[in-house]
């Protein structure tokens, strides 16, 4: 009895986990679509580019260590034997090897200028990279609930199908009679054949979109169910946070961190330095012979010129910030409209969602008692028929403007920066 109620079991959960694949929801998509997508190889290059480029940054600070060498001939040398006597002639060969070392005390701030610039800039393209995963997603919304409305529009001509056969059966049987006319029975035939055309053009229809969207996701969702999203919670007085204000932002500090750059580059430079070698002559010029010698100290560079040159990459970048914040605020605005609107649509789409539910309950209403009146002969085929179409079209308006409050919802929550 135990093996039967496990074995039962078992059965049972196979069973819901295979109808639970079935079906999608529009989350699932969202990420399935992103998952398969280059976005997160492109973060991960970014971080490692960003490492690069730190490095290459800090670089100016790290030691310098070089070896030098020359052999040279000079046409002149220091004559001392025409005032001091004894004195041996230098020699017009000159050669040496030494090494030269440097260690950079204080650069102005270019390190840290530097460092915070390339992490700005990497920020930029981060966000660039969140902006596209969010038209992914947009993308996948909008092919999503098109697939939802075509699924919806196949459901309601289905359901208008049986009742025109539920008719056409009645009406052959009395037309069998005699009590009607064959006309009859020949409108309500034709009125299958164009429910059933209207059919195929959707179906169609809605295998293109689930092609699209099984190569936007990578997932074959050719059998598959799609799950009706619940409606999305927003708010509508939410002010927007899209990461374009963030780019604009992350411009205007970039700009900020390179005036900063270009004026380390014309304050003093403070280093360490040492050098040491063998050759002739040395630092005695009065040794004609070979030797060894060496020199350690502090070393100091003062810009002169570079001062006029930063006011002016001053100018510039001023002017850049100024276009940078004009763009901002013509984005700003648009994004408030495109936002205000809708806002608007969704109350307009709220309301006649109301106005619908009202409308398809009279229609059915209508619709029942022109059935009978059919049967009874009171009415003509094409009477029943016009007011079998009002019907589907009135429960079609209201699933179509359903689905289309659900779109203006995700939509405003892409116009807000929040999808």
């Amino acid at each position: 009895m135990k093996k039967h109620i496990l074995l039962s079991f078992f059965l049972f959960s196979l069973v819901s986990f295979v109808f639970a694949q079935n079906v999608v929801t529009i989350e699932q998509c969202q990420e399935w679509a992103v998952a398969q997508s280059s976005a997160n190889v492109q973060k991960e290059l970014n971080d490692k580019l960003l490492k690069v480029k730190l490095n290459n940054a800090a670089s100016h600070i790290f030691p310098k260590l070089e070896i030098n060498g020359e052999a040279a001939y000079r046409s002149d040398v220091p004559q001392l034997y025409p005032y001091v006597d004894g004195a041996d002639t230098f020699n017009n060969h000159q050669y040496f090897i030494g090494i030269d070392f440097e260690q950079v005390i204080f650069e102005g701030g270019k390190l840290y200028y530097g460092r915070r610039y390339e992490k700005l800039a990497n920020e930029a393209e981060i966000y660039k990279v969140e902006i596209a995963i969010n038209e992914m997603k947009e993308q996948v919304i909008t092919l999503y609930l098109n697939l939802l409305i075509v699924d919806k529009h196949l459901h309601i001509l289905n359901n208008a199908e049986e009742v025109l056969q539920k008719q056409l059966a009645q009406l052959n049987s009395l037309q069998t009679n005699g009590i009607i006319p064959v006309s009859a029975v020949s409108q309500l035939e034709v009125e299958m054949l164009k429910v059933g055309q209207n059919k195929g053009e959707l179906q169609a229809k809605k295998e293109s979109l689930i092609a699209s969207l099984s190569i936007l996701t990578g997932k074959d969702l050719s059998q598959v169910e799609f799950a009706i999203p619940d409606v999305p919670s927003v708010d509508i007085n939410s002010e927007s946070a899209r990461l374009e204000y963030k780019i604009f932002e992350n411009g205007k500090q970039t700009m900020e961190f390179q005036r900063k750059l270009h004026l380390a580059n014309s304050l003093p430079r403070l280093s360490l330095f040492a050098t040491g070698g063998y050759g002739r002559p040395n630092y005695n010029f009065f040794n004609p012979n070979f030797h060894w010698y060496y020199e350690v100290g502090v070393r100091v560079n003062i810009p002169l010129i570079d001062w006029a040159k930063s006011t002016g990459v001053s100018n510039v970048i001023n002017l850049q910030k100024a276009i940078l914040t004009s763009q901002e605020s013509d984005f700003a605005k648009g994004n408030n409209i495109a936002i205000q609107e809708k806002r608007f649509e969704i109350q307009r789409i709220e309301n006649m969602l109301i106005i619908d539910k009202q409308i398809t309950e009279k229609q059915k209403e209508i619709t029942n008692a022109f059935s009978i009146q059919l049967l009874n002969g009171t009415i003509t085929a094409y009477d029943y028929i016009k007011q079998q179409n009002d019907e589907t079209q009135s429960l079609l308006n209201q699933e179509v403007h359903s689905i289309q409050l659900l779109k203006a919802k995700y939509e405003l929550l892409a116009l807000t920066g929040r999808l």
